[in-house]
């Protein structure tokens, strides 16, 4: 038998980035799970009921995330269900009323809870989908449980929410924040500036419903503010977007960062991009246009 090939580690050998992929979902559906009970798909997962199974299936079909969550290291139990980004949380007498939940919340309607206002950091650990995610996720899981105020941040482990070649992966809700290439060494400084409303551009992969070069330029102009001294969480951009690049297109942002004009250059490039770990050994994937940073340059300061 072969060697396992990881896909966070082609994705880094390729020199794929990880800023323009913020994709993190409107809304979402936690349902609290036994880890070891997870499948792929996530609703024919071990002990569920027919009538569970099919809700999950048809909520997810709907264009509603939901995740399975467990967690491990951390004093308390996880309420059955949890809904993002209202932060209400239930328990449900009889599995009808759960069915039902699901069911209603898809549709638009909030089931009746308490209120959780605690920022909710999903760490995916799920295995079955990517070996990267169980590589990666697990260990950085346990470092954010462990550094982590339990009255502050809800930290759970979670079914795929995307992203594997970027492993670990981690969304943050209510803020709606993507985050990739976490690991155990970065916990500490990102709960830190989690806990003071901030990002943490280490790992940050750009601003979700924005297009891609959007995310890129942002982020490029937040971290050369940081870099200079300047921290800011605000970014003016202007300049028009091709709707059709090829690779080697390029193509300037205007930026405007804590009182400094920058000018973000970026070039598209075609990268072969495969998503998990099951690709490479299917020989799956696809060459994909990804908007790379060059360089940015101070147009004039204030």
């Amino acid at each position: 038998m072969g060697k396992h090939v990881f896909c966070t580690d082609l994705c880094r050998e390729r020199g794929e980035p990880l800023a323009g992929t913020g994709d993190a979902p409107e809304r979402a559906l936690m349902l609290a799970w036994p880890r070891g009970k997870w499948r792929r798909p996530r609703w024919e997962s071990a002990d569920m009921s027919p009538a569970l199974s099919e809700a999950i299936h048809d909520a997810a079909q709907s264009g509603l995330h939901v995740a399975l969550i467990d967690k491990v290291e951390a004093e308390g139990s996880l309420a059955t269900l949890h809904a993002l980004p209202e932060g209400v949380v239930a328990n449900f007498d009889d599995e009808a009323e759960l069915v039902a939940a699901i069911r209603a919340y898809a549709d638009g309607e909030l089931f009746a809870g308490r209120h959780d206002p605690r920022q909710v950091i999903l760490c995916c650990t799920d295995s079955r989908r990517d070996a990267c995610c169980a590589r990666h996720g697990f260990s950085t899981y346990k470092a954010l449980v462990a550094a982590a105020d339990p009255g502050q941040f809800h930290i759970v482990q979670c079914t795929h929410i995307g992203g594997c070649r970027f492993a670990a992966s981690i969304v943050v809700m209510p803020q709606r924040q993507r985050y990739g290439r976490m690991t155990a060494d970065h916990a500490g400084a990102f709960l830190v500036a989690l806990g003071k409303g901030r990002l943490y551009l280490p790992t940050y992969k750009g601003r979700t419903d924005m297009p891609e070069p959007v995310q890129v330029a942002e982020l490029a102009a937040l971290n050369w503010a940081t870099e200079h001294g300047s921290p800011a969480d605000a970014v003016h951009l202007e300049g028009d977007i091709p709707a059709d690049p090829v690779a080697g297109s390029r193509l300037t942002l205007g930026a405007e960062v804590a009182g400094t004009r920058l000018a973000v250059h970026m070039q598209a490039r075609e990268f072969f991009v495969q998503g998990n770990c099951s690709s490479i050994v299917e020989g799956e994937g696809q060459n994909t246009l990804r908007w790379c940073l060059e360089t940015v340059t101070v147009e004039q300061t204030h």
